[in-house]
């Protein structure tokens, strides 16, 4: 990098400054292309008769503005306009199937009278004189649709407010909305179970959060573990699936929850709780929303327990937060669709959703029989009403070998390699959605393949 181009004398204020100033220029004018490495701080400033502090501080500014980017043993570069795919982890929950496999793989919700139910009340809207899809709904029209929401929710036992209910597009983006009202600063932190679903690590780095995994057990996170990460990090965050755990199936008790919502108290961090597998399952244990409603944020949706097609969700902000959370949607969609809140109130008012939800419950609960008989002679975690499994394989199997093995015998299953946080070891298990069958037969077949895998051991795959 030729220095001579760098100089400070042309901009004004401390020295920090202008020689992020003259970095800045030099970057927009083209002198200092994308991926150009920088001088160690100590050439830099010897170069241009600065200290080393001054330097190291425009370094930093810079690269909390986006300008520049440090890597560590690599040294400091210019970063590319372009956010590159390595900044963005793959989320293959949405990706294209495989329609020569039986794919236990992916999310899929079975229709059991959805679709007929959704085309009879979509064509008594288009029909209503009031319905008007030519402009964006109005803010006042949606509160209907809260209501309705916040009604289905207190149902359930969930500590709702109707004036703190935002309408999102899916449990997913609900936790968008949730992270984005609440992390701040730079370089901000989040925790959650060294056990996670994919979709996280992509809202943390959305987000340019750290992503920081906690020890878990049978009973879900572990506080003391917990807590060591609290004093190290101070994270601003805790992102948990405490009825539900994906892909573990845990549901974590009354008394660790107690012990977290404590921890959450102590060290001042919120509690986002994702609990869209949590629709499925009766009497769960009280929730955050109850424990420590001040600092809970609670996101759900009717992607497990109606279908995954809809994509409407809920975020439950904490009180007083409802405007918080309402602005930060409206700058990421502007709106949400009328049609599908109107289609949304109808489904929750007339008791459709509690219907569909027992239904569905019953078909994962017959589904994990037929696979915790199949697959009696393996550890198999499952929970009655939805529609995972988690099984541990024996020792001698390693991921890639077991899913290649798995996908010439045409069925695809999800490694624990993708539940794993970088830098952590990936568990020796796999998870099955059981609903990927389109039915029984399917999947009796789907599961006696697995079981034949795992019987035939690495040995099988050499022919």
């Amino acid at each position: 990098m030729d220095t001579n181009s760098l100089s400070i004398e042309k901009f004004k204020g401390p020295k920090y400054r202008r020689l992020y100033d003259a970095l800045d220029r030099a970057i927009r004018s083209g002198m200092l292309r994308p991926g150009a490495r920088l001088p160690p701080v100590r050439e830099l400033a010897w170069q241009l008769k600065i200290t080393p502090g001054t330097v190291a501080r425009a370094y930093q500014l810079a690269t909390d503005d986006g300008l520049l980017e440090a890597t560590v043993g690599r040294g400091t570069f210019v970063r590319s306009a372009e956010r590159s795919l390595a900044d963005m982890p793959a989320n293959d929950i949405a990706s294209l199937d495989n329609d020569q496999h039986l794919n236990f793989r992916n999310g899929h919700i079975i229709d059991v009278g959805q679709s007929a139910l959704m085309a009879d009340i979509l064509r008594e809207i288009a029909g209503s004189d009031s319905f008007d899809l030519g402009r964006y709904a109005q803010t006042s029209e949606l509160h209907s649709c809260q209501q309705a929401a916040t009604d289905w929710l207190i149902g359930r036992g969930i500590n709702a407010r109707s004036s703190d209910l935002i309408l999102t597009h899916g449990g997913h983006n609900a936790v968008m909305v949730a992270l984005i009202s609440i992390l701040h600063g730079r370089d901000p932190v989040i925790v959650t179970s060294n056990l996670v679903y994919p979709g996280f690590r992509q809202s943390a780095r959305i987000c340019r959060a750290s992503l920081i995994g906690v020890d878990s057990d049978a009973d879900g996170i572990c506080p003391d573990q917990l807590e060591a990460v609290c004093r190290k990090h101070r994270p601003q965050a805790l992102l948990v699936s405490s009825n539900v755990h994906n892909p573990t199936c845990v549901q974590t008790p009354t008394h660790r929850r107690e012990a977290i919502a404590a921890l959450a108290r102590k060290y001042d961090f919120q509690i986002i709780e994702d609990d869209v597998y949590g629709t499925l399952i009766e009497n769960p244990p009280t929730g955050y929303d109850v424990m420590c409603p001040d600092r809970t944020w609670y996101a759900t949706s009717l992607s497990k327990c109606f279908a995954a097609g809809v994509r409407i969700g809920f975020l439950q902000c904490p009180p007083g937060k409802g405007e918080l959370g309402t602005r930060v949607m409206q700058g990421m969609s502007l709106s949400i669709s009328h049609l599908l809140t109107r289609m949304t109130e109808q489904l929750l008012n007339s008791g459709a959703i509690v219907d569909f939800a027992r239904r569905l419950a019953s078909e994962n609960t017959a589904r994990v029989e037929i696979a915790r008989q199949i697959l009696a002679n393996w550890d198999v975690q499952s929970r009655y009403g939805v529609n995972l499994i988690w099984i541990r394989k024996p020792d001698r199997w390693t991921s890639g070998a077991f899913l290649t093995m798995c996908e010439r015998r045409g069925v695809m299953v999800a490694p624990g390699d993708n539940f794993t946080l970088p830098g952590d070891r990936a568990p020796n298990s796999v998870r099955l959605t059981l609903s990927g069958a389109p039915d029984f037969p399917a999947l009796h077949a789907g599961l006696k393949t697995v079981d034949a895998v795992l019987r035939s051991g690495p040995q099988g795959m050499l022919t």
